[in-house]
């Protein structure tokens, strides 16, 4: 059996610079070898191309825009060079992951796999497969979807195809267009995560696409056992990998690969303050010499763990801030007020750790004040690099519920909708209606503010030259990287030299 796992084209359309490598993809691709499979690869389409936008991520609307015109152009040549690899490769099953905002491009991409072949086996996986089965299933050009946490599943998937009894079917977790009662079961859960092999870097194609940096995406533990309101996790069961796992893993990319920057992808790093003391001192007593960054809340570090983790190597913390108004902070149920909120970001400063605040506008029932008062908090915490995100509703969560119950999105919507919507107003009864008391231009006139602000903070001289002391470790052990964000920062600084404050 021939095995190609993708993951579609997503930022090939938007042109924005993606880091990393589909994680995901290649631990399936480590236990189809366990499984000696005669050959798999992984397909990361995006990682194929040159990004061209640089570092800027605030004009979410006009990148989406520019993602929902590649995928609906059947003669963009991205569709070509995948059909290409098809051909090249000629798998017989192939595992498309997609979430939300990149389900037109992966239905596409099985409808391609399927023309290419009808008797090719596809099956889905991925964020999206927990959140919307039943619609996924009724694609005409999928076999099967996974649900949930797909590793042992696709092990049997494997075994099911290779004895020829192809009995998918009988699988748990395993959706197919004879077992619609299993959309509503339970989605997959591993419970020992170091029954898992190590992800399976060396079956991406196109190796010489990924760098060093890319190769340093690794995950020490599954799930969050927060319940933010706009957060569509299915497993709120935190699991965790032994730090011997992590440590071993760390130590054998950096020596394959020569990275030197890692990153840590958990939902909350520091859930278990215990264990990532255990795995800081780690890295010390084994003189591992690496840098790295992961993302965690606000209320899960204090002044010893931050100290640690940065005498270790930690040289960039992402943490979720999302409003400026404590009401909102309650609707998102958070459990942090503002007042922790700037405990949290002042610790971080006073250790001269670099951080991202992630922020959030646009909820359903959210006020022109609160979203004011978001900007000013902002400007307030003054973070090295501030991101501002237009809330997306997104099936599974409380929030999308409530903007169900405020007549501002639809419960259900078919297939096609992803091909006829921009990603930013996906669910949207109206996307001249997305909020219920401000209209859609003054909501515009809004969402443009917030942006150049943001943008205009994060290209403060300080914050670049922030970003490059976090950073200067990395560059001076691997000059590829200084040269590549340079480049980056160059395009991404030229439009600052016109812009304008507001008033």
């Amino acid at each position: 059996m021939r095995i190609l796992l993708i993951e579609p084209p997503t930022n090939t359309f938007t042109g924005l610079v993606k880091r990393g490598y589909p994680l995901g993809l290649c631990l399936l691709a480590a236990i189809a070898r366990e499984e000696k499979v005669e050959a798999v690869k992984v397909y990361d389409v995006d990682k194929c191309h040159v990004a061209t936008h640089g570092l800027n991520f605030t004009d979410q609307r006009q990148n989406m825009a520019l993602f929902l015109a590649g995928v609906n152009d059947e003669r963009h040549p991205i569709w070509s060079e995948i059909e290409r690899t098809l051909n090249m490769f000629r798998p017989d099953l192939v595992g498309i992951t997609t979430m939300t905002i990149s389900y037109a491009s992966a239905l596409r991409t099985a409808k391609l796999v399927k023309k290419w072949n009808e008797n090719c086996t596809v099956i889905m996986g991925g964020s999206h497969a927990s959140v919307m089965p039943g619609a996924m299933i009724a694609w005409p050009y999928i076999d099967a979807i996974v649900k949930g946490e797909g590793e042992e599943a696709f092990r049997a998937i494997i075994g099911g195809l290779t004895s020829g009894d192809g009995g998918l079917s009988d699988i748990p977790g395993v959706v197919t267009k004879d077992t619609p009662d299993k959309i509503f079961a339970p989605p997959l859960e591993m419970e020992d995560l170091d029954s898992l092999p190590l992800p399976d870097r060396s079956a991406l194609l196109s190796p010489e696409c990924f760098s060093g940096e890319d190769m340093g995406l690794i995950l020490t533990s599954r799930g969050c056992p927060f319940h933010c309101s706009y957060c569509s996790n299915f497993t709120r069961k935190t699991r965790f990998r032994s730090v011997e796992s992590v440590i071993q893993e760390v130590h054998d990319v950096a020596r394959r690969f020569g990275t030197v920057q890692f990153l840590f992808k958990d939902d909350s790093f520091t859930v278990n303050r215990k264990r990532i003391f255990s795995l800081c001192e780690g890295f010390l007593r084994k003189s591992i010499r690496i840098l790295w960054e992961s993302t965690t809340r606000l209320d899960l570090i204090d002044d010893s763990l931050v100290r640690l983790m940065k005498r270790s190597g930690c040289n960039r913390v992402g943490v979720g801030v999302e409003s400026g108004d404590e009401e909102i902070l309650q609707i998102m149920n958070k459990r942090l007020s503002r007042e922790k909120i700037k405990a949290g970001t002042q610790l971080l400063n006073s250790q001269g750790m670099f951080w991202t605040g992630y922020f959030m506008m646009g909820l359903p029932m959210e006020t022109e004040e609160q979203m004011l008062r978001t900007l000013e908090f902002m400007r307030e915490l003054r973070p090295p690099y501030a991101a501002i995100g237009i809330y997306k509703p997104y099936p599974g969560t409380k929030l999308f519920d409530m903007a169900v119950d405020l007549g501002l999105v639809e419960a259900r919507v078919d297939n096609d909708h992803f091909f006829k919507t921009n990603p930013v107003d996906y669910f949207l009864k109206d996307p001249l209606r997305r909020t219920a008391y401000i209209s859609q231009e003054r909501l515009r006139e809004l969402t443009a503010l917030m942006e150049r602000e943001f943008d205009h903070s994060n290209k403060r001289p300080r914050n670049i030259v922030k970003r490059a002391l976090a950073r200067r470790r990395l560059y001076y052990k691997s000059p590829g990287s200084f040269t590549n964000d340079v480049k980056r920062a160059a395009k991404w600084i030229a439009p600052f030299r016109g812009l304008k404050r507001p008033a």
